[in-house]
């Protein structure tokens, strides 16, 4: 068993105050609006960006068709765009009560939503699945898992209509820092939740004794010791994180951790996975990165990534 000695998180350092939201405009992408709104209203956020990114070269293209230069076809742009952007706050606010601000930026989308967390700064970045625009191509691939990769905000991606503050979270352990900090995430932005505590230990090991012909009943005991090994591993975690006021559950799973969480959240539906971006080790930050991939492409709740804190 690995004991680890563990200072636990301050909830100051995952207060959510500022929660940027990058939308295409679409009916589809109004649900990542939607989703933020009602966690600022709940959190008592201090505000909601509303961010588009259109493509660098449209302004030089929109300013050949218009004959026009650049800067006015920019121009044109914004002004529409901000328009758009403000009828969207205005619902928002109507529907929440809450501050919103607008704004419109031009270059890759990843690039463009990092940058504006970074100088607001932002709290949470708050993205939908199925966007008309670039948000289709946002998450062919990989390319989620490298927003994820670059960004050091929270990224909560929404799939699902906002109806209601969550209420079931899963929450996927490794034991890592990055997993402690996405523990407090999911407390802070489910305060009302049951949180399931989820730890997968892996397969590796096994599979390479089995190559190597150990004895059954040799695998069989290392099985054993390493689920009782887990099981005090997750409760120390769970202890750590001083919640005992907080409705939680834990369960310890042997297999492939892509898979077992996917497996998992189809029969428990939850609301929200909460996911650490990084393990202890470069093989455990494949896993945690495949999970994170398998989550996005293959569950339908929300997916929060909690990425590293900066130094």
């Amino acid at each position: 068993m690995d004991h680890y000695d563990a200072e636990p998180i301050s909830t100051t350092e995952v207060n959510i105050k500022k929660i940027l939201v990058a939308t295409d405009l679409s009916g589809d992408s109004f649900r990542a609006a939607t989703r933020a709104a009602m966690l600022c209203a709940e959190l008592k956020c201090e505000t909601v960006d509303l961010l588009t990114v259109k493509e660098a070269r449209l302004p030089d293209a929109l300013g050949l068709v218009l004959k026009s230069t650049p800067a006015v076809a920019e121009s044109m742009l914004v002004e529409r765009t901000l328009g758009e952007l403000r009828l969207i706050a205005g619902q928002l606010h109507d529907d929440y009560g809450i501050p919103c601000t607008t704004t419109v930026k031009f270059g890759q989308p990843e690039e463009e939503i990092i940058d504006r967390a970074d100088e607001l700064p932002a709290d949470l970045a708050v993205i939908g699945m199925h966007g008309g625009n670039f948000f289709t191509n946002l998450f062919i691939g990989n390319t989620a898992d490298k927003l994820a990769r670059m960004t050091k905000t929270p990224l909560l991606v929404v799939k699902n209509q906002a109806k209601r503050a969550y209420r079931l979270v899963l929450v996927p352990v490794d034991f890592s820092e990055n997993s402690r900090r996405a523990a407090w995430m999911a407390l802070k932005i489910a305060p009302d939740a049951h949180i399931i505590f989820l730890h997968v230990f892996d397969v590796v090991v096994e599979e390479q004794m089995r190559y190597i012909n150990v004895p059954t009943d040799t695998i069989n005991q290392y099985d054993i010791e390493a689920h009782e090994n887990a099981r005090w591993d997750l409760n120390q975690f769970i202890i750590d994180l001083q919640i005992e006021n907080r409705p939680h559950s834990r369960t310890v799973i042997f297999g492939n951790p892509g898979h077992v969480v996917c497996d998992y959240a189809r029969t428990m539906e939850p609301d929200l996975i909460v996911l650490g971006k990084h393990g202890q080790s470069r093989f455990e930050e494949f896993l945690l990165g495949s999970v994170t991939r398998h989550a996005i492409d293959q569950t339908s709740c929300d997916i929060l990534v909690v990425t590293a804190r900066s130094a």
